[in-house]
């Protein structure tokens, strides 16, 4: 069994999203020429670059320039509470796969989000659609605690027409609840971004979840739209959720270069 590797202070890092071009130790080359020392690969970005996911070579990344990993599992197309048994078993399958990934590189945890279902659906079909997805985060975090790496529930935004299971602290905190497994392999992401678009202060999360967030993902918007724009002030907002990991979430490199320019770090 692998065992995440301890965290004796906060890490600060960036996500390797989709459109990134570059490889893994290029874009760990960038954020430690920042003073940024952590790296979130998500696995949109390994699914197209399956040369990038190689367990050895990216240990060997994380020894020689001293970053950690957090890994965001599949989420792209991916629908926790399939009303389709086979598609939401494939679903596990995917996660379990990240999960495996992260125990090999040592990474602290892995992002997983709680799903949804349309408004618009009779009251059967959200309550099915719900357990469903209940379904999948406890077999993915019972599968975690056997690979020893945390799943960390993700609050997502709501979307007119959509409910989100985890947008808004009472629902995550049921849908927690129903999963109803240990928090030890069962942790949380506490997305800013995502709790203002939903109309959220990103502090209800904090007062409610405390030390069970760890991950923030860090990132700005107009509160309409999940924009993630620059947030130059994530240093100030990493300090109210005081998480292990925080990683900023941008489209681009000049973004992540907005917000760190823009601090004393």
């Amino acid at each position: 069994m692998s065992e995440a590797t301890p965290v004796q202070r906060p890490r600060f890092g960036a996500s390797m999203d989709i459109r990134y071009a570059a490889d893994v130790a290029s874009f760990a080359e960038f954020l430690r020429g920042f003073d940024l020392n952590h790296v979130e690969l998500r696995a949109g970005y390994l699914d197209v670059r399956a040369d990038e996911r190689d367990a050895e070579r990216l240990r060997a990344v994380a020894d020689e320039l001293d970053v950690s990993y957090t890994v965001h599992g599949p989420h792209l197309d991916v629908a926790p509470g399939n009303v389709n048994e086979h598609l939401r078993e494939a679903a596990v399958a995917a996660t379990e796969e990240a999960i495996e990934l992260a125990a090999a590189i040592d990474a602290g945890g892995v992002i997983v989000h709680g799903g949804s279902v349309r408004t618009r659906y009779p009251e059967h079909v959200r309550e099915h659609t719900r357990a469903q997805a209940v379904q999948t985060l406890r077999e993915c975090a019972e599968f975690a605690a056997e690979a020893g790496v945390p799943v960390c529930l993700e609050n997502q935004r709501d979307k007119p027409g959509t409910r989100r299971h985890t947008a808004t602290p009472d629902r995550l905190a049921s849908f927690l609840d129903d999963v109803g497994v240990d928090d030890e392999f069962l942790k949380l992401t506490l997305d800013v971004g995502h709790a203002k678009a939903t109309g959220v202060d990103y502090r209800r999360f904090v007062d409610r979840f405390g030390d069970r967030i760890h991950v923030a993902h860090l990132h700005d918007n107009d509160g309409t739209e999940d924009a993630h724009e620059p947030l130059p002030s994530f240093r100030s907002v990493a300090a109210d959720i005081d998480a292990p990991y925080n990683v900023l979430e941008m489209k681009s490199r000049a973004d992540v270069e907005r917000c760190v320019g823009a601090t004393d770090a």
